[in-house]
């Protein structure tokens, strides 16, 4: 029999309060009026020692909503698993601050953070399930230690698996699983203890395409049933533009870039960021064909919103006189919303071509100038 919350998912109805409360430090703390869920302050971490030290954290500051799902990116090294694991105190961070709903995540005491960590799901990696316990077993343990009685544990379970759509193999164990159907039991554990919180620690990098996509939209199906916050960990452009609302870039143990993520990916600042939105304007395919010699002017237009359904180079041939040679173009989605980039060898008298480049950027499109051999 479905769930509760499953019966949510399905219908869309309005989510109810937790069936099956556990020992709580968040839930009875209010956030108070301009005070961020999640603060990170000059937050550092070493590593190592003497000519072995390592700063992996160099005064990380972060504030995260509550309600939202924020992303941190960056390449293997930046620091972003150390990061999230300094925030459940997997990790003790060196110096710095770290609060949770208001409560100073650094000074709990062994049996507070013992609470504070059952309302903090987590989402790993490498899935991290008992193999000699099913889907039901695996979920069900955190349930056990909190001290529920069997029937209640029974009744959450099979809710939980029923909303990550696994109720048929919860007598299956992870070797007969594929990666996908792991990850979803690994997701229903981390939401036993019905959390606030859910962090997320490169959860699709072990997964395909298919498999990524559909663990993305469940992981925002769940955010917006449950209000969860979610902290995403990745180095994949692509999940953060398909279900984050911030993104925050980690760079060397620093954090060099935040913002929405519509903002950052439609005009990155940092080289690293740059190099993160190239990779996914490049899996459109190459840049400029083999071989190609300009005839005008080369032109790359990034642009979103209700722009993208115009019909912008007829307009700019009509209006301006000019011709466009389109040498590649792409059109994503960021939290659903249309994102274009376009590739134009731009032809005609420098007077005209000015009045063109003037008349996209009037329209909200970023236009940027490149060399031929711009990839």
């Amino acid at each position: 029999m479905p769930g509760l919350i499953s019966q949510t998912l399905k219908a869309g109805e309005r989510c109810q309060e937790p069936r099956f409360p556990a020992l709580s430090i968040f839930r009875a703390r209010k956030v108070e009026s301009g005070m961020s869920f999640i603060t990170v302050e000059s937050l550092t971490k070493v590593f190592g020692s003497g000519s072995e030290r390592q700063r992996v954290l160099k005064g990380i500051d972060l504030s995260i909503e509550e309600g939202e799902i924020f992303g941190v990116i960056g390449v293997s090294g930046a620091g972003k698993s150390t990061l999230i694991r300094c925030i459940n105190r997997l990790e003790a961070p060196d110096s710095g601050r770290i609060t949770v709903a208001g409560r100073d995540i650094l000074s709990l005491r062994e049996n507070d953070l013992r609470k504070a960590r059952m309302e903090m799901g987590m989402i790993f990696q490498s899935f991290n399930l008992l193999s000699s316990r099913t889907a039901y077993g695996n979920v069900a343990f955190p349930l056990e230690v909190a001290g529920l009685p069997k029937p209640k544990i029974r009744e959450r379970v099979m809710s939980l698996l029923d909303m990550v759509g696994l109720a048929d193999k919860a007598d299956s164990h992870p070797s007969k699983l594929s990666g996908g159907q792991m990850q979803r039991v690994g997701i229903a554990r981390a939401l036993a203890n019905e959390p606030k919180l859910l962090l997320s620690d490169e959860a699709t990098s072990s997964l395909d395409p298919q498999s990524t996509q559909g663990i993305l939209e469940l992981i925002a199906r769940l955010q917006k049933a449950l209000k969860l916050t979610v902290l995403l960990i990745t180095h994949e452009m692509k999940v953060i533009t398909g279900i984050c609302d911030r993104v925050a870039v980690l760079d060397q143990g620093r954090i060099v870039e935040e913002g929405r993520v519509l903002d950052v990916f439609t005009d990155p600042k940092e080289p690293a960021t740059k190099g993160f939105v190239e990779e996914v304007l490049k899996s459109g395919g190459p840049m400029l064909p083999d071989g190609y010699k300009p005839k005008g002017r080369m032109l790359r237009l990034r642009f979103q919103g209700e722009v993208v359904s115009e019909p912008l180079l007829s307009d700019l041939a009509a209006l301006h006189s000019v011709k466009a040679v389109i040498l590649q173009a792409q059109v994503d989605r960021i939290k659903g919303e249309p994102f274009a980039t376009m590739l134009l060898d731009l032809i005609g008298e420098p007077r005209d071509l000015g009045s063109a480049t003037d008349y996209l950027t009037g329209l909200g499109v970023r236009v940027e100038g490149i060399t031929a051999h711009a990839s």
